[in-house]
């Protein structure tokens, strides 16, 4: 399981909202500094009554679509890279090594196809990924993909008070 997902908790709060709290992340400007103290907590509307086991499968889901997409990302830049290294060699480096005209066309229409796959993937990969996201979020019981953010005073008075259900997917909770 996702590192990320086994450290996040989910409470259900008494109004049937639902808050996803997790450890605050590393300052990526400096990467030896230790992250700072406390959590980031998430607040999602509903669309119907959910269940701890709910947003841990919200989770997974999450989890092996972001894992697609990577892949998918990388299956299509790779040939980008194949493809634009080719044009490079047609146009350049085939020429000053006295290669035949002939070769540096065949490389080139062969590497102009694979560039093109790479920039359609650049072009349409991020709104497939966005709208799979979406559904993720709304098949999830979710009303949006986009949370409040709540500062911790606020958060921590919604999930103690009484009724909220607790839980991690670690089996943490109350």
């Amino acid at each position: 399981m996702n590192d990320r997902i086994s450290q996040s908790q989910w409470h259900i709060a008494t109004d049937g909202s639902v808050i996803k709290s997790y450890p605050k992340a590393l300052d990526h400007s400096d990467p030896q500094r230790d992250p700072p103290p406390g959590r980031k907590y998430l607040r999602y509307t509903t669309t119907r009554q959910l269940e701890l086991a709910d947003l841990y499968a919200l989770d997974e889901d999450l989890a092996r679509s972001n894992t697609f997409f990577d892949r998918l990302s990388m299956v299509l830049r790779v040939p980008a890279w194949v493809g634009l290294l080719g044009v490079v060699l047609a146009l350049f480096a085939l020429p000053v090594l006295g290669a035949s005209s002939a070769v540096a066309t065949v490389v080139l229409a062969v590497s102009i196809p694979l560039v093109v796959v790479g920039v359609l993937g650049v072009v349409l990969l991020p709104g497939l990924m966005r709208r799979r996201f979406e559904r993720i979020h709304a098949d999830g019981g979710l009303a949006s993909s986009t949370p409040k953010v709540l500062k911790e005073p606020e958060a921590r008075a919604l999930i103690d008070t009484r009724g909220t259900v607790s839980g991690s997917p670690s089996g943490d909770g109350r």
